[in-house]
């Protein structure tokens, strides 16, 4: 079973593929997708990454803080949205 992780702090300069790299020393990447803001047609500086659930824990423990491309990344579980939208209402 895969499950996703929220990955916040990204260098607006990154690729999905380097961050896809960066994981997996934690376990294999299924999917690493940037969210983008396509009204001013940019990267916003965080996305999801999708692993099988342990490699998922594991980096939920070993990437928060972790330094990468100069920037400490800031890594959670991922929330659904409408969960994150009740949380704000």
């Amino acid at each position: 079973m895969t499950k996703s992780i929220f990955v916040g702090n990204i260098p607006y300069g990154a690729m999905e593929r380097e961050i896809k790299e960066f994981f997996s020393v934690c376990g294999q990447v299924h999917e690493v997708r940037f969210v983008m803001d396509f009204r001013r047609g940019r990267f916003r500086g965080f996305g999801f990454v999708t692993m099988e659930e342990a490699d998922a824990d594991k980096a939920l423990i070993d990437m928060d803080g972790a330094e990468f491309q100069g920037r400490p990344l800031k890594v959670t579980k991922a929330q659904a949205k409408n969960v994150q939208e009740k949380q704000s209402a």
